[in-house]
């Protein structure tokens, strides 16, 4: 008898997503990780840890800080998109087109007029994926049964005794 395990090499997954003004014209596109990516959930992890950490006393407070929603939009801007495509910055009346990076998408979420609307996209995509991901996989891998009885039979371990 043998016990065959399937190793998974690769549990990322993402999408290119458009995103739409209200008419339904393509502003640009977004490679949105699953919201299950692992860096994200790191990500997640220490911002809750920081503001666990630094307690409640708010007279302690610095301008260093971060507020807890710059920490999600940094998560999601540096771990949950990918890359992008049709994204410009407008700096003193100048348009110029932006290479997804980090920083960049830092910038995008934190710095844009409309950076909390492309965050919440985000989200909402990255869950969405991450969804459809799950499904297909357990529809491939199918449930997996019990290969024994976890019940403990008490007559005889009582007649053990």
């Amino acid at each position: 008898m043998t016990l065959v395990v399937n190793i998974v090499k690769n549990r990322e997954v993402s999408q290119w997503c458009e995103y739409k003004d209200a008419d339904g014209k393509v502003l640009a596109e977004f490679k949105i990780r699953g919201i299950a990516h692992k860096a994200y959930q790191v990500a997640i992890e220490r911002a809750n840890n920081q503001v666990s950490s630094k307690g409640f006393d708010v007279s302690k407070a610095s301008s260093q800080d971060k507020t807890f929603h710059e920490l999600l939009f940094q998560a999601a801007a540096c771990h949950l998109i990918e890359d992008w495509k049709g994204i410009s910055f407008r700096v003193d009346e100048e348009e110029v087109e932006q290479p997804c990076t980090p920083e960049n998408a830092c910038k995008l979420l934190e710095m844009g007029d409309i950076g909390p609307v492309i965050f919440a996209f985000v989200r909402v995509k990255a869950e969405q994926i991450q969804t459809e991901a799950d499904k297909y996989r357990d529809e491939v891998l199918g449930k997996s049964e019990n290969s024994t009885s976890t019940s403990v039979d008490t007559q005889d371990s009582a007649n053990t005794k």
